[in-house]
């Protein structure tokens, strides 16, 4: 058994097809492979992250609604004795204090914020927003994925900052198929690529906009996702004569391939309060062109490894991304960033008796 062995509890109310649901799948694996014993504990099964958890993660699935999936949670804490619990999200930050009041383990809860309240969210999810201030004095810990998130928990629902800690996600850039050399970049077809849940936040559509404003004739989009605004999103592609050069393929389970087959990576979110798909465009050694949208601009380093442009300006954002085609540049540096946020560099933070 190793040095420091705990038993560990994940819990995410699903492994839909979210970035903090990927999160929760690479922190149980992380987590495990690092010698703990880890259970991701679920609300009910879904399918498009469950590729990320590893086969030595012990998984329970509550079911039911919100009331039995309480319940039940509250039994599993009672009986399995973890020394340590994550909530992953608001909503789950939610249920997993609820469920410890009710069972009363000598569990330590390590709750976490993955997005600001003015995203959309449920009733359940606004409602951790509300009582951030009690739920963050009840937990040891409570993670913000940004030092944007930390000042908007702090300024806007008045959390302690004493209880809050910045950790950045853990990606698992070894995964990435980065180029080898500019040259190399240099020579792949002009491909711009972004990938994200096809919802208002991330306003797609003014990503095809500044496409239609990019001189380059050669070049194309492709936008990796699923979501509300697809057929909006396909009118829009028509409309600017746009077909055959912009494509919306659908969710991809393995973002690498999408990344490989690219040489430019866009960001066109309105509010990104970490933004995994910078880092693993960073990791894949692509040029960034990002929205000043709050996460990016962290992990960025304030344009220092990519390019950040106003948030809603097509032709901005179209500006930066033609001279990100033209002059795709060196992939090392940004590999380098990238490895910033390795998922053995975060969990070795999580798992910090200082941050506990």
């Amino acid at each position: 058994m190793p040095v420091g062995h705990r038993r560990i509890a994940v819990y995410v109310p699903a492994l839909v097809g979210g970035g903090a649901e990927r999160v929760a799948a690479v922190l149980a694996s992380g987590l495990s492979k690092a010698g703990h014993d880890v259970t991701l504990i679920v609300d009910f099964e879904a399918s498009e992250n469950r590729g990320f958890v590893d086969g030595s993660v012990a998984t329970v699935t509550l079911g039911g609604g919100h009331i039995r999936s309480l319940v039940r949670l509250s039994r599993v804490l009672a009986e399995q004795r973890f020394d340590i619990a994550f909530a992953i999200g608001a909503s789950a930050n939610i249920k997993l204090v609820a469920a410890h009041m009710l069972s009363r383990p000598a569990t330590r809860l390590i709750l976490s914020y993955h997005g600001s309240s003015t995203a959309g969210r449920g009733l359940l999810g606004l409602s951790a927003y509300a009582l951030a201030p009690f739920l963050t004095r009840y937990a040891a810990r409570t993670v913000c994925v940004s030092d944007y998130l930390v000042t908007h928990m702090v300024k806007k629902w008045h959390s302690p900052p004493s209880r809050l800690v910045r950790i950045y996600n853990p990606i698992p850039v070894d995964c990435a198929r980065p180029p080898a050399t500019a040259a190399e970049l240099s020579l792949r077809p002009r491909t711009v690529v972004a990938l994200g849940r096809l919802v208002a936040n991330k306003d797609f559509s003014t990503l095809v906009t500044a496409f239609a404003l990019v001189p380059r004739r050669d070049a194309r989009l492709v936008i990796r996702g699923e979501g509300p605004e697809r057929d909006a999103l396909q009118r829009l592609v028509q409309q600017l004569g746009l077909v055959g050069r912009v494509e919306l393929p659908g969710y991809i389970r393995d973002p690498w391939d999408a990344y490989a087959e690219a040489t430019c990576f866009a960001l066109s979110s309105r509010i990104e309060d970490f933004g995994n798909v910078v880092v693993e465009a960073l990791a894949s050694g692509l040029p960034v062109v990002a929205t000043a949208c709050g996460g990016p601009i962290e992990i960025l380093d304030r344009g220092r490894h990519g390019e950040i442009v106003p948030i809603g300006q097509s032709a901005a954002l179209a500006a930066a991304i033609g001279r990100a085609l033209d002059r795709p540049g060196d992939p090392a540096p940004r590999v380098a960033r990238a490895r910033e946020f390795a998922t053995g560099r975060k969990l070795d933070r999580v798992c910090n008796s200082n941050h506990m």
